[in-house]
């Protein structure tokens, strides 16, 4: 690829056959190099002024408050607006009036920082604790319900079952006794029969002696 300076800015890209690739001129070479340089300390630029926004935020992030915004912050955390108009009037009253020096101008220490964003977290991990409870409770209430109702239904399943059996016995021992009969039902036809012919030829002996009489 050879690298044409058409402009001063904008650069056009050729291709050319593998027999004039050692046709590349030493200031062509130059230029490709001055312009990966460039590249590099643009990549360079990037990276440290990242470097400097993060060290910059940390920088902010850990700066101490001054006992005035510590003692502000702590009445609006606690809710205390008349104690903090209060303090807020005398401080500044007493500021103006040249009573206050620098030095009752001071920084806390980084350690109740610290402590109160330790106590927030504490506070925060509290309240999840809390609902993370609350979850459990109603899940631990939500299973009992549900292994009750399994209990009944199992309870009724195991009655069904029973009842299933029980009725399966019964026509097993209907089915048993009825088979019983069937040799008394059997004599019982076969007298029917032998007495209804006794009876038919009782009436034809009759009929042949009323012709007679």
């Amino acid at each position: 690829v050879t690298i044409t300076d058409d402009s001063e800015d904008d650069y056009q890209y050729e291709e050319v056959s593998a027999d004039d690739e050692f046709s590349i001129q030493e200031g062509d070479e130059d230029l490709s190099k001055a312009l990966q340089t460039i590249q590099e300390q643009a990549e360079d630029a990037q990276i440290l002024a990242s470097r400097s926004a993060l060290s910059s935020e940390k920088s902010v992030s850990e700066l101490p408050e001054t006992e005035d915004d510590f003692f502000c912050n702590f009445l609006v955390r606690m809710g205390m607006s008349r104690t903090l108009d209060c303090f807020q009037t005398e401080w500044y009253e007493l500021a103006e009036r040249g009573v206050l020096t620098a030095k009752d101008f001071g920084l806390v220490p980084t350690v109740f920082t610290r402590k109160q964003q330790l106590e927030a977290e504490n506070m925060r991990l509290k309240k999840d604790l809390e609902n993370y409870k609350l979850t459990a409770n109603k899940a631990k209430d939500a299973l009992l319900r549900m292994q009750k109702e399994r209990d009944f239904h199992q309870m009724h399943h195991r009655r069904v079952v029973q009842e299933k059996n029980k009725l399966i016995c019964d026509i097993k021992r209907l089915k048993t006794h009825y088979a019983s009969y069937e040799p008394v039902l059997k004599q019982l036809t076969e007298k029917y029969q032998a007495t209804l012919r006794q009876k038919m030829l009782i009436s034809l002996e009759r009929d042949i002696a009323v012709g007679q009489v």
